[in-house]
């Protein structure tokens, strides 16, 4: 009896969630790509930086949920490769945060820009989480 109550309730609690729930989360990565250092140094602003784009293309019909963010920017020194960051400022570079739309096939594509204003190349990166 305890086993059919339970049943039920697992069953209304998928039926509530939608079926938004029910689909996992996929991730399409990315991969690394050399972003090269400021021309001009010093560099305090993104107007002086290097600025590097990012493109990934969802397959037809998937729904974006999240983008990752991957660089070797680290501070004293940078790493030998790519660790998850985030979007903000990190030793002289950032990432902007990723924008997304769909192109002329309806696939969704998803563009981010680095900004590296360090006197050293960096390897970036993505993934972007979708359903």
């Amino acid at each position: 009896m305890k086993s059919m109550s339970l049943k039920g309730v697992l069953f209304v609690s998928l039926l509530a969630t939608g079926p938004a729930f029910a689909q996992a989360v996929k991730t399409s990565p990315g991969n690394p790509t050399l972003c090269a250092a400021a021309k001009t140094q010093p560099c305090a602003s993104d107007a002086c930086a290097t600025k590097c784009g990012i493109f990934l293309t969802l397959p037809a019909g998937a729904k974006y949920v999240a983008t990752h963010y991957f660089t070797t920017a680290g501070n004293p020194n940078d790493r030998a490769d790519v660790y998850e960051t985030g979007a903000q400022e990190l030793s002289l570079a950032r990432f902007s945060e990723a924008a997304h739309a769909p192109n002329q096939q309806k696939e969704e594509v998803i563009t981010v820009y680095y900004y590296n204003r360090a006197n050293r190349d960096r390897k970036i990166a993505i993934s972007v989480d979708y359903q």
